[in-house]
């Protein structure tokens, strides 16, 4: 037996307390009452009505004692019973650098991973999905959250302009991410990140041993191709290329190798967006969708029966009786 408020167990001491206050108390009426009646207060005090009187006080102390043991909820037994599908919580890192806007996969990175984060959410009914969008630096825009619509329209106003410093910082996405799973324990947990790859502060891979320790499954996503791509960016004449101090047009390549490591590193998966047109769909139904169903089949098993009605109905019966112990002789 096991109980589910083990916190509650000093409570159990208020039942002894209250019968030794009961016993004093009808202490102190004998002796008043010999007091005022003198010699013949053993005659009058019949011997039947005081041990009846002690049995209604050890019944009282009693039938408390059970109640406050049904507010400890005890639990035996397993049983099997319909669980609730808690589901996934699913934290989605989303590259919003600029390189995201290259074309290499039409119409851009970005707009192409934006559009399959839409596909994820469509069938994710049973999970929470949280967003969080990086590139020099990250932040969550999204917290875990069960409104798919308004994840979807804030997934559509995930820009270049989403946060303050530019570049690719793949380490602070996932530790932005970590920090948003605070408390939980990796059960019911995933992180997807979708970006190209270019890890420029080089944190990525270590961080992803923080969440290999918290039992945190990180799956990448990666948009772009080998061959890479330029980035387009608005000019004063019209569009015009990124480029770099040199004055050379920026080339961005997907880094597919890193992705790769990163996701090893947690036991997680690896998928090319260039190579699959719904590489996160497919993901979803092959990783996180299987996760969701083990985690529901072991708290099926797990489940145990709360057996406080049992004491409770004990103390409502001995409370009833207790009155049937009455003396009503005068």
């Amino acid at each position: 037996m096991s109980l589910l408020r083990p916190e509650a167990l000093p409570f159990l001491l208020l039942a002894p307390l209250v019968w030794l206050s009961l016993w004093a108390l009808d202490r102190a009426r004998r002796r008043r009452f010999a007091r005022v009646v003198g010699p013949r207060a053993p005659a009058l005090a019949a011997d039947l009505s005081r041990g009846r009187r002690r049995l209604q006080r050890v019944l009282f102390a009693t039938a408390l004692l059970l109640a406050l043991l049904a507010l400890l909820q005890p639990v035996w037994g397993d049983v099997t019973r319909e669980v609730e599908q808690r589901g996934v919580d699913i934290l989605v890192c989303l590259d919003v650098s600029q390189s995201m806007l290259a074309r290499d996969l039409a119409p851009s990175r970005l707009e192409r991973a934006r559009r399959e984060i839409a596909a994820l959410a469509a069938r994710a009914t049973g999970d929470r999905l949280g967003l969080v969008v990086f590139a020099g630096e990250a932040r969550l825009a999204v917290p875990l959250t069960r409104d798919r619509e308004s994840f979807q329209e804030l997934i559509g106003l995930a820009d270049p302009l989403s946060v303050e410093r530019g570049g690719t910082d793949l380490g602070a996405a996932l530790a932005t991410a970590l920090e948003a799973l605070k408390g939980q324990t990796g059960e019911h947990e995933v992180v997807l990140l979708l970006t190209d790859g270019e890890d420029l502060e080089g944190r990525g891979l270590r961080v992803s041993n923080r969440c290999r320790e918290r039992n945190v499954t990180v799956h990448t996503i990666g948009f772009g191709s080998a061959l890479g791509a330029k980035i387009p960016i608005a000019g004063e004449g019209g569009e015009a290329f990124l480029r770099d101090r040199s004055g050379t047009d920026v080339v961005s390549k997907l880094d597919a190798s890193t992705l790769r490591r990163i996701a090893e590193a947690t036991g997680g998966g690896f998928r090319d967006a260039h190579a699959r047109p719904h590489a996160l769909p497919e993901l979803y139904e092959q990783r996180i969708l299987p996760m969701a169903r083990k985690s529901f089949e072991r708290d099926e098993r797990r489940a145990k029966e709360n057996r406080f009605q049992w004491p409770l109905l004990a103390a409502f019966l001995l409370w009833i009786l207790d009155p049937c112990l009455g003396d009503r002789r005068r």
